[in-house]
């Protein structure tokens, strides 16, 4: 988990879903969430979403803020921030207050800055299967 600034981080975990771990459905938290392994359906969360570099996400992500160093294939809705790291690769839509894209990203899609007049809620573009990133 390299993904971590801090090791206080690691104190505002309250879900991780690790290596080898598939997660399908929808996956709800008022803490924050880590993802090494792969999630299919929905992420909704009150806190941050940290998506490591062997994450895999094919599911829309609703968060306060989102760290990517994995893989998404769904639209990100980050209310504060998003992240994306040297690593990260993205195929989807993203609504956020602040945007942080590092050289060497893979981003496919529009992007939408928000502010506080905004209505917090995803894009509702469905994911098709030509559109899915391939691993």
């Amino acid at each position: 988990m390299g993904v971590f600034k801090k090791d206080a981080d690691m104190n505002r975990l309250d879900t991780i879903i690790g290596p080898g771990t598939i997660f399908e459905g929808s996956l709800n938290s008022k803490e924050s969430i880590c993802v090494d392994g792969t999630v299919r359906g929905k992420i909704i969360c009150e806190g941050t979403v940290i998506i490591g570099e062997k994450g895999r996400v094919d599911a829309d992500v609703m968060a306060d803020s989102v760290i990517l160093s994995g893989m998404v294939n769904g639209h990100i809705v980050a209310k504060s921030k998003l992240e994306i790291t040297t690593n990260g690769k993205l195929k989807g839509d993203i609504k956020t207050g602040s945007l942080i894209i590092a050289e060497g990203v893979l981003f496919e899609g529009k992007c939408q800055m928000i502010t506080e007049e905004h209505v917090f809620e995803p894009p509702a573009l469905p994911l098709l299967e030509e559109d899915k990133i391939q691993a």
